[in-house]
């Protein structure tokens, strides 16, 4: 078992309030893809996977317009931050936008966008160990806010804090 589970299991446990926690089907398709593509797979943990998601996560976080207009949005602000003014045309997409090479320079991947929006739509925390320090640049003054957490890193993680912010913000406290 990784560190990392482990670390994630013993911060769930020790949480008085549990937050609902769910997983984008973005992420259920880069996990399913990662097996696909193994050098050496593994037939069982295909299947271990496949009955976890199943038994686990029969409600996985879907896209919907929603999450379409934060992408839009967010993805907008993208272009218009870093794209060289020559360069700024339509059918320009962010990993372009310095050089080929953009997605590796600027750590922006189209999936990290749609997690981004969807945690935006949904006024959600995403949890990743992605730094995504572009997409969190432009994120700045969005409302609700883009809020990202690194549960591996136990100092980041501030949930209780958070649920009490959504509690105020919704009208419960």
């Amino acid at each position: 078992m990784s560190g990392n589970v482990v670390v994630l299991r013993q911060l769930a446990s020790s949480l008085e309030v549990k937050p609902k926690l769910l997983v984008s089907v973005v992420t259920l398709g880069e996990i399913g893809f990662g097996h696909r593509v193994a050098l050496t797979p593994d037939p069982r943990a295909q299947a271990a996977y496949v009955k976890f998601v199943e038994d686990e996560l029969p409600n996985p976080l879907e896209l919907s317009r929603d999450v379409a207009d934060a992408y839009g949005h967010l993805r907008t602000r993208l272009f218009n931050k870093y794209a060289p003014g020559e360069k700024r045309r339509p059918k320009m997409r962010p990993e372009q936008l310095v050089d080929p090479a953009t997605a590796k320079e600027l750590q922006i991947q189209e999936n990290d966008l749609w997690l981004c929006a969807q945690a935006v739509a949904h006024d959600m925390v995403l949890v990743t160990n992605d730094r995504m320090t572009q997409i969190m640049h432009v994120a700045v003054g969005l409302n609700p806010p883009l809020l990202v957490q690194n549960w591996t890193k136990p100092n980041e993680v501030s949930i209780p804090a958070y649920l009490l912010w959504r509690a105020v913000r919704s009208g419960l406290w």
